[in-house]
């Protein structure tokens, strides 16, 4: 069982626990329209999930706004930051902060939060997302991933971001003619 840190004291994390160059497990999210969706597997553009614990958070907020930022640069990406945020307020704090080049869902039934081995167990933020990082290719592979070990500390921005370029820049693998006439 992994474990982070909440201010200091270790904290045991929930779920199944994913490996860089594992598969992407599929998680059903809610969108902000009250819809359910799927994230994670594979998909026709690299997916970069960023889990949120709470959007309510100085950190959270400003970590949402940075890389809202960051990957405007990136046209072939989908962005999904997860959190588990009541629908509304996360609603409101979309609007608010202009968050345009991502979409933000809720993790209503802890589906990702148990698939991707972030569900806190315990303590003042039981049952929220620790704060993480995955980058997933178009294979729906897992080529980077980042679980912040104390929950007040930010990602690695510019170590997950390369990442995403070098996903989201690579050519799909795939079987191409050549392959196919060689068999």
């Amino acid at each position: 069982m992994a474990t982070i840190t909440v201010h200091g004291t270790p904290t045991p994390l929930l779920g199944k626990e994913v490996k860089i160059g594992g598969e992407a497990p599929a998680a059903r999210i809610t969108k902000l329209d009250g819809t359910q969706n799927v994230i994670g597997m594979i998909a026709p553009t690299a997916q970069l999930l960023i889990a949120i614990p709470s959007l309510k958070t100085e950190v959270c907020s400003l970590g949402a706004k940075k890389f809202n930022a960051l990957i405007k640069q990136f046209k072939k990406l989908n962005t999904v930051m997860v959190t588990t945020d009541d629908i509304d307020f996360v609603r409101d704090y979309a609007a608010r902060e202009c968050i345009d080049s991502a979409e933000i869902v809720i993790d209503t039934d802890r589906q990702f939060a148990k698939k991707y081995g972030l569900l806190i167990d315990g303590g003042k933020l039981n049952n929220r997302l620790a704060r993480a990082v995955f980058v997933i290719d178009r294979e729906g592979l897992i080529c980077y991933k980042q679980i912040v070990g104390e929950i007040v500390d930010e990602v690695d921005y510019d170590a997950c971001i390369a990442a995403v370029d070098a996903a989201a820049n690579v050519i799909k693998k795939g079987h191409t003619h050549e392959e196919w006439m060689s068999v």
